[in-house]
């Protein structure tokens, strides 16, 4: 009978030290994810910025490097009671077509950008649900906004505007 114990307890204590050592193991290797769930600042892959470069021909002699980021698009329009929105902007302006709704942390207010394929919006609105490398594209009709649905997009910027960025981080 104490052969049985004295087995049952090595076997016990066993197991005991590599659930230590798996969780040690674990802690070591993914520390970094570990402090971002514990702080709930979970990244998805949705909000990993990837960034593509693009050589653009500027002289037979000089050439320059473009960087493009990847996003996901939606649309959205006015007065869209199943999306929460209005007329106006996060800066107070009347909505129109050429205007993306942006997470500021990622692109300021007033910024200029360019869609690949689609042309150059100014980032003037914000969304709840616009968090990372997403953006919402103004469409004027609903219809339109339906149509274009969800895409995979590459942007670049143009032209930064910071001194606006930190006045209208809440929509109004």
């Amino acid at each position: 009978m104490r052969k049985y114990n004295i087995i049952i307890n090595v076997l016990f204590w066993t197991l005991i030290i590599a659930v230590a050592l798996a969780a040690v193991w674990s802690y070591i290797k993914y520390a970094d994810n570990i402090k971002k769930i514990i702080a709930g600042k979970v990244q998805t892959e949705e909000e990993k910025v990837i960034i593509k470069k693009e050589p653009v021909i500027i002289s037979k002699t000089e050439t320059k490097t473009i960087e493009w980021y990847y996003f996901v698009a939606t649309a959205y329009s006015a007065n869209d009671a199943t999306q929460g929105t209005d007329n106006k902007t996060a800066t107070g302006k009347e909505v129109y077509e050429g205007i993306i709704a942006v997470d500021p942390k990622i692109i300021p207010l007033g910024t200029t950008v360019e869609i690949k394929d689609l042309g150059k919006f100014i980032a003037e609105d914000t969304g709840g649900k616009i968090k990372g490398n997403r953006v919402d594209i103004y469409f004027n009709s609903k219809a339109e906004a339906k149509a274009f649905g969800k895409k995979n997009i590459w942007l670049r910027i143009i032209e930064e505007k910071n001194e606006i960025a930190g006045d209208f981080s809440k929509k109004n």
